[in-house]
């Protein structure tokens, strides 16, 4: 079994990955290289297209375009499954993976519209929720 915060670090669940707004939203942070633009999520302090250091955070959109994805049936001891992986580009030209609760992939289609939002994937050997950011598609009209 994978511990908790291991596992937390891998999925850069906690940290610099995500701002909380003060109403509960979310938003997902990237770099950006300040030599080749090149921008990355999770948040690196090396850019991996030209290995500059010179780096700076910035502000993901709430919103983005559902890529693809799988319904996944078996998942680390304390998640919630089933759930669905899948892959969301964001307009800024990063793709980003996500664990995605609660939503029946019948209603998904590529290229949907989706925004970022904080989900519970499971749960702590003590109860606590353990929880990440997570993708919701947006009804017609709501954008």
């Amino acid at each position: 079994m994978i511990p908790t915060e291991e596992l937390k670090k891998v999925l850069n669940i906690a940290g610099e990955s995500i701002v909380e707004n003060a109403d509960g939203t979310i938003r997902l942070v990237a770099t950006e290289c300040k030599e080749c633009e090149q921008r990355v999520f999770p948040p690196t302090a090396v850019c991996p297209e030209c290995m500059s250091e010179n780096t700076k955070l910035i502000e993901l959109s709430e919103t983005g375009t559902l890529y693809s994805w799988s319904v996944v049936h078996a998942a680390p001891k304390n998640w919630t499954t089933p759930y669905i992986a899948g892959y969301v580009d964001m307009p800024e030209g990063v793709r980003i993976f996500a664990h995605m609760v609660g939503i029946d992939p019948a209603i998904l289609s590529f290229d949907m519209p989706v925004s970022v939002c904080k989900v519970t994937m499971g749960q702590e050997p003590d109860g606590k929720p353990i929880e990440s950011y997570s993708f919701s598609p947006i009804a017609l009209g709501e954008n």
